[in-house]
Order: structure tokens, then C-alpha cells, then sequence
């Protein structure tokens, strides 16, 4: 019995599992499954404890992916942005020898060996430009009290999974190295990664090939046209599949 291919989407700092749906959603077909990665303190799992350290994360994720496959040859791809992109890259790295990952898609994430020169901004900057990019269905009620308990729950659960990355530094990089292949998303107006070069050394985590793909729109792209991601990714998916 041939086995459908599934793509687990994980979410950005402060994401929870509904935060790709929007695209994800129409890519579910005969052959492809689509599932989403929900961490701790968040969404479903909004009452237990946030991960207090990034292997507890990878391990948690592992264990999604473990328990979704029907065998351990059953064909999967994940699909990460911003932080989940690195997410991405560990959970696959963790997990290659016994399970058939097909491929690695990122976006929305510099490369983890590349080194910036600017200064990196503060907390108080950060959050404030992510929250101004990141698009909320309810624009008209920002200053409404339910409004602003929800912003201010979003920024402490952003904080908490941009301190995983920030407080766990991976000692090499450089040995992290998977065998499938790479699809990287670039978008053409990221705020936060403007300097397209962030994103070239990718490369540099695959044995297999590695191809890049622009994308028209901001760091959250895929809220701004939907469509357009949708079909990108379904051409991704493809082409990874066989």
C-alpha cells in the first residue's frame, strides 16, 4: 500500500498551528496530508508549560512526526518559517537516519551560518516591528481591551520561543548537514532580512541540492497572498515528492 506524503508546517516565533493554515489548507489532496506542528503554551496546548530549552522543542516535534507516520518509510516534507525554519532544519537533521524525509522547506530565515553585520535590534524593536508586520484580523478593534490581552499574550509566547533560540546557541552549525533537498522562499521585501545575501548559505546544510525561490511580499508573505504561496509550494512539493 503506497502511503500519502505528509507536510508538516512549523510555525514562526509566536505561531501556533493554525498560523499556515490559511495556506496549507488547499494543498491537502490524494496525495498529500497536510499537519501542524502546535508547541506548548500556545493554541490546543495553551495550558502547558513553555519549553525551556531547545532540545525539549526538537524533541517534541520529533515525536509529532513519529507518532503522525504510519511507518517509518512513509514519505513526509517539512515546511518551516522564520524561526521554524530552524526548527526545521534540527528536527530533520535529528531524525534522518529512520524516517524518509523528502525534503526541507524554508523561509522567512536567514541562514544559520550567515553573519551579519548590522547591530542586532533590541527586544523593544524587535516586538514592536513584529507585531506592526504581522497582519491580525482585527484591525479596526486595536484598542479595544480583548485586543490588546491578545497582542500582549501573542508578544510573551514570541518572546519565550525567540529566547529558545537565543538562550540554546548550536555550538557548530556547520555539522548540521541533511541529506534531502532544500527548498529555500525568499521574499522579495522581508523586513526583517532585507539583504538577500542572509539567505545563500543555506546551501551549506544539505549534501543534496538546494534551490531558491522569490516570493512577492513582506516577512509574512503568505498572509499577504495566499494564493501565490499556495501554488508555489505546491510546486515545491512536487518536485521534491518524486
Amino acid at each position: 500500500m503506497k502511503h500519502k506524503t505528509l507536510l508538516f508546517c512549523i510555525p514562526y516565533a509566536g505561531g501556533s498551528s493554525t498560523s499556515m493554515s490559511n495556506v496549507a489548507n488547499v494543498l491537502n489532496s490524494e496525495d498529500l496530508e497536510v499537519h501542524y506542528v502546535e508547541l506548548p503554551g500556545r493554541g490546543m496546548r495553551s495550558e502547558e508549560p513553555f519549553h525551556s530549552t531547545l532540545e525539549e522543542t526538537i524533541e517534541d516535534i520529533s515525536a509529532k512526526i513519529k507518532s503522525t507516520l504510519q511507518s517509518t518509510d512513509q514519505p513526509f516534507i517539512l515546511w518551516g518559517h522564520s524561526m521554524g525554519s530552524v526548527l526545521s532544519l534540527l528536527v530533520s537533521f535529528k531524525i534522518q537516519e529512520d524516517y524518509n524525509c523528502r525534503g526541507l522547506i524554508v523561509s522567512g530565515m536567514r541562514a544559520p551560518l550567515f553573519k551579519s553585520t548590522k547591530q542586532p535590534l533590541s527586544r523593544e524593536k524587535r516586538n514592536a516591528l513584529l507585531v506592526d508586520i504581522l497582519p491580525t484580523k482585527y484591525e479596526r478593534s486595536k484598542n479595544a481591551p480583548l485586543f490588546q490581552r491578545v497582542q500582549q499574550k501573542r508578544i510573551e509566547i514570541m518572546e519565550k520561543d525567540v529566547a529558545l533560540l537565543e538562550e540554546n546557541p548550536i555550538a557548530d552549525w556547520s555539522s548540521i548537514i541533511i541529506k534531502s533537498p532544500l527548498a529555500v522562499i525568499i521574499a522579495e521585501d522581508d523586513e526583517l532580512y532585507d539583504n538577500k545575501d542572509c539567505y545563500l548559505r543555506w546551501n551549506h546544510h544539505t549534501s543534496s541540492a538546494t534551490s531558491y525561490f522569490p516570493v512577492k511580499g513582506g516577512h509574512f508573505f503568505m498572509f499577504q497572498y495566499p494564493s501565490q504561496t499556495s501554488a508555489l509550494i505546491k510546486t515545491i512539493i512536487n518536485d521534491l515528492k518524486y
